[in-house]
């Protein structure tokens, strides 16, 4: 069903969607929620969120679909009148992290009640994701260019209340509420979440890395480097000879399950602070769903998978998404630094303009030609007397601190399209 106007979106839901409820009503702004995007929501999601991003896109939610108690959606609907101006997708998950004391920039005091109360203690509690909680990025909402930023945060905040109020009454309570992630040029207007109880704080990079038009082959990237950084590619790709990469099918990954599972678990067991849990089946779902937008290739050794990366184009992007390693074997045949080559790669051959490889492993992603760049969220505690110790903890908190290494020529880099560069594109070393 197309949606016209909000008249007919409202009749459709009535008629076809048990899940959907207005439930409020602010500054004049109609607020509906969902469990899940029915047909007679999608068109007119969709069509509002336009072609700027895959992780809001209906296809994306029927792929990956609700992970049992690791993942649920929430999805609004926002209207003026007749007309829908804005849409936002939240997950309810669980936030498993440990030893956030490692984190904390030397306070004395609290540096010493963090480490007391945190380090080494696990730390499990339901949170509410305004946001995608596997991918970097400002991934949560879009309005009508017409709706004020105020109006937008407004509603947003609002929209977190209900929901948790609603949560709360089915027996589950939400203990923080997370909005991620923004980019510099959204930090301005994205500080109006503060003024409503959130409290902000940086975390770690999005490693980005530009792609030059002219590049039509791996060689071609590998002549833009530095000798140094050359000779380094070359090396792991020679200690990675022995490795067949290729493309993996719906079937494959159906056969191949329980080894991309037990490869994904050991880069995910790894993490200090995680936000739900994929399944293996979700890789084939995203397949079938999103078809060439979605890749997922094997990397095999002796007819074994010894790991695996996967990733999403959309708007001109390549954006890195989980890899899978055999940590035995990372360092004799360098897995995880060919598979950085290969998306490098791949991006040249879909002629997009960047790749965006995420915040893990900042350095090493340095040395292939990324830049960071800094990304700021918002949190804020259900209790007003833990928000405010979570404001003094995480106004502490610091990035990961990475030698950021320039790997491209100098006559490169005044051609590339370098985010931040003033600050990023020191001297090479």
């Amino acid at each position: 069903m197309y949606c016209r106007n909000f008249k007919e979106f409202k009749e459709g839901a009535a008629r076809k969607s048990p899940t959907s409820a207005f439930v409020a009503d602010t500054n004049g702004i109609g607020i509906s929620l969902h469990s899940a995007l029915t047909e007679d929501i999608r068109d007119c999601w969709d069509k509002l969120v336009g072609d700027d991003t895959i992780f809001l896109h209906s296809r994306y939610f029927d792929a990956l679909g609700p992970l049992g108690e690791s993942l649920e959606y929430r999805f609004a609907c926002y209207t003026s009148g007749n007309d829908i101006v804005g849409v936002a997708a939240f997950q309810i998950t669980k936030a498993i992290g440990s030893d956030l004391g490692s984190n904390i920039e030397n306070n004395g005091t609290l540096s010493r009640l963090t480490n007391k109360l945190l380090r080494n203690r696990k730390i499990e509690f339901n949170v509410l994701v305004l946001g995608n909680s596997f991918a970097s990025g400002e991934h949560g909402f879009r309005f009508k260019k017409e709706i004020p930023r105020d109006t937008q945060v407004q509603v947003l905040v609002e929209t977190t209340e209900i929901i948790k109020a609603e949560e709360k009454k089915n027996g589950k309570r939400i203990s923080a509420t997370l909005i991620k992630d923004f980019y510099p040029e959204s930090f301005q207007w994205a500080d109006r979440f503060s003024g409503n109880g959130f409290s902000e704080f940086f975390v770690d990079p999005n490693m980005i890395m530009p792609i030059k038009a002219s590049w039509n082959s791996f060689d071609d990237y590998l002549s833009a480097l530095t000798s140094k950084y050359r000779t380094k590619a070359k090396a792991a790709i020679r200690r990675s000879k022995d490795i067949e990469i290729r493309e993996l099918s719906p079937e494959d990954m159906t056969t191949l399950e329980s080894d991309l599972l037990r490869l994904y678990e050991q880069v995910y067991d790894r993490a200090d602070f995680k936000l739900g849990k994929l399944d293996a089946k979700c890789f084939f779902n995203l397949k079938q769903h999103l078809e060439e937008c979605f890749s997922l290739k094997g990397f095999f050794l002796e007819g074994k998978l010894v790991g695996f990366q996967s990733s999403f184009v959309y708007d001109d992007c390549l954006d890195c998404h989980f890899v899978g390693i055999d940590y035995k074997l990372n360092h004799e045949y360098a897995i995880y630094s060919r598979m950085l080559y290969e998306y490098i790669d791949m991006a040249i051959q879909r002629k997009v303009s960047r790749i965006s490889f995420g915040r893990t492993a900042m350095e090493i992603k340095s040395t292939v030609g990324a830049f960071p760049v800094d990304m700021k969220i918002y949190i804020r505690h259900r209790a007003k007397a833990s928000n405010q110790l979570l404001k003094l903890i995480f106004g502490y908190v610091k990035p990961s601190e990475f030698n950021q290494r320039v790997a491209f020529k100098e006559t490169e880099l005044r051609e590339l399209p370098i985010p931040q560069k003033e600050e990023s594109a020191t001297k090479a070393s």
